[in-house]
């Protein structure tokens, strides 16, 4: 199913970030610019996710406000950008139907489904994913996150054999591969083309690694300031160009990863990184603590320093 959809699925993702005004409410304006920025910089493919999208500060009411505000400006935009929304971090299986069924209702692509309750079985967690498939007949996005067992509490990635069962709900059509792990990495990339597969973390250098695997669609980091770069390095790899690729990753991405992401955190120095582009603001709410304004320092002089290592790669090859 959905093949048509899978298709188009190839390429950069690019997060959808929720900005907070002082008061703690959504920066609806905000937010509004950045899709716009993101869309005229070549953007096409949009991802408002658990995390990153900050639903675990938001409430239900939110998240659905935010997932129709979302949909509806890129929509706006163009008919033909791919977005994808998501469902509350925990929830039961019945409340991420009406999160499916709303994000159908209101134009979305897909809809990414987080499973968060512990792990006892393949059955358990096929189950869910087959109820909300055959209800909503609606193409499914599989937030593969590890799990904590059910048994002991402790963390663990997925079994093999229930990537491959995922196969058999047919209104699964994606995978955001979440593992981080080279081998499970690869075990998920053998799932295509029947399941259209998003890695995430590792940043480029990850996706050049995969690319032999049969990666062809990542989420977004250092080019969160900027979808060109990310629209420019896919092209690169289509065309086989390292040189390129290798001059993103080392003078735009590694100074990013390296420094203050690892110091700080992917979570607070996303938003930290978005502000010194001059996107949006920092801010997030408890129990997420943005970076204090010391910290955000640290952040702002590793932007100055990618960003200039960007304009200077625009104005001597683009």
């Amino acid at each position: 199913m959905f093949e048509s959809l899978k298709s188009r699925m190839s390429g950069p993702w690019y997060t959808v970030f929720t900005p907070f005004k002082v008061d703690e409410s959504i920066d609806f304006e905000a937010l509004d610019k950045y899709l716009n920025i993101l869309f005229r910089q070549g953007a096409r493919r949009f991802y408002v996710m658990a995390y990153n999208s900050r639903y675990s500060q938001l409430t239900t009411d939110e998240i659905y406000n935010l997932n129709k505000f979302v949909i509806g400006t890129l929509k706006q935009l163009d008919s033909n950008n791919i977005v994808i929304v998501g469902d509350p971090i925990h929830c039961s299986t019945k409340q991420s139907l009406d999160f499916t069924i709303h994000a159908k209702e209101h134009g979305a692509d897909l809809i990414s489904l987080i499973f968060r309750e512990k792990y006892f079985s393949d059955e358990q967690v096929l189950e869910h994913f087959d109820y909300i498939g055959q209800l909503s007949n609606f193409p499914l996005l599989v937030h593969e996150m590890p799990f904590l067992s059910g048994f002991d509490g402790t963390q663990m990635h997925w079994p093999h054999s229930l990537m491959d069962g995922l196969t058999k709900v047919p209104q699964i059509a994606a995978l955001k591969e979440d593992a981080k792990e080279f081998n499970i990495t690869c075990k998920a990339l053998s799932l295509e083309p029947n399941i259209k597969i998003i890695i995430a973390g590792g940043g480029k250098a990850a996706v050049k690694k995969y690319l032999p695997h049969g990666a062809t669609a990542w989420l977004n980091g250092i080019s969160i300031i900027d979808a060109s770069i990310a629209e420019l390095f896919w092209q690169a790899c289509k065309d086989n160009n390292n040189d390129f690729q290798d001059y993103i990753i080392e003078n735009l991405e590694k100074p990013f990863f390296s420094s203050v992401v690892p110091k700080f955190g992917w979570h607070r120095t996303n938003k930290a990184l978005l502000q010194a582009a001059g996107l949006m603001h920092r801010r997030d709410r408890l129990p997420l603590k943005h970076l204090s304004d010391e910290e955000f320092v640290e952040v702002q002089q590793v932007f100055n320093q990618v960003d200039l290592a960007w304009k200077s790669f625009r104005s001597n090859n683009l």
